[in-house]
């Protein structure tokens, strides 16, 4: 799987508004359940298209989810911080072969003239990741590369009891995918 993959719509299997095949049989129920749910909602304009607004949702890179909970480790912490005293000097950091588990709940808020509706569309998304051999590349106080390792991929999507992917991927190689600007944005917390 090539680094451009790595983000969670494509992980996943979500459609996107280039795709030329058809959605799956989850999205295309979610899609429907969606289009009731909304029906009952007056809009000053044409709906707008919010399956490929809600698929953008998850246009959200693995590393950047892996670096957030990386972040977390003391030894890491150690590193960056001796690293931002010397940005000069590159630090190479071999991690143990590790597990990261997270839950996320990413949603969308409709607004008509500012104001929120009652409701959001609300996901629940499960990532299990099984990381090996993992090798990171640290300069300037910054996480800059993943030089080497690979990950076993474990995730869920649900929108209330309807799953809408369970997908398990893997061996998925990490070599040479750069993490430079993605240790600043928070993707869902």
């Amino acid at each position: 799987m090539n680094n451009s993959a790595l983000n969670l719509r494509r992980l996943f299997s979500f459609p996107d508004r280039a795709a030329t095949t058809s959605p799956s049989n989850q999205w295309q129920e979610f899609q429907s359940r969606l289009g009731r749910e909304i029906k009952t909602i007056k809009w000053p304009a044409a709906m707008p298209d919010l399956a490929s607004k809600i698929g953008e949702l998850f246009n959200v890179e693995l590393p950047d989810l892996f670096v957030s909970s990386w972040k977390k480790a003391t030894e890491l912490q150690e590193a960056l911080e001796e690293s931002g005293k010397s940005p000069e000097e590159v630090i190479l950091l071999d991690l143990a072969e590790h597990q990261i588990t997270n839950e996320y709940h990413p949603y969308v808020e409709i607004r008509i003239a500012g104001m929120p509706l009652p409701k959001k569309i609300e996901f629940k998304v499960q990532i299990v990741a099984g990381l090996k051999g993992i090798k990171l590349k640290i300069q300037a106080g910054a996480i800059t590369e993943i030089q080497a390792g690979s990950c076993d991929f474990e995730g869920k999507v649900k929108y209330q009891d309807l799953t809408l992917a369970d997908k398990r991927l893997g061996p998925i190689e990490l070599v040479g995918v750069s993490t430079i600007g993605k240790q600043q944005a928070r993707p869902w917390k």
